[in-house]
């Protein structure tokens, strides 16, 4: 219990508005990580597929003896 004086607050009446405002903010919050990281692999994965791709380029340039 909260004391203001005369006026005292319960736990619960302050912890579940808190609760309810917070959650759909850490929803977002971890969607967004969630893009960020998974933005990050997509890119890691494309950048060695484009390293491979050169090998394979300067593989079929050159000259065969």
């Amino acid at each position: 219990m909260v004391e203001f004086g005369a006026v005292s607050i319960e736990w619960g009446t302050v912890l579940i508005p808190f609760f309810i405002f917070f959650m759909p903010l850490a929803l977002v919050i971890a969607c967004c990580l969630f893009i960020l990281k998974r933005t990050a692999t997509k890119q890691k994965a494309i950048d060695e597929l484009e390293k491979r791709v050169a090998a394979l380029e300067q593989q079929i340039k050159r000259p065969k003896s």
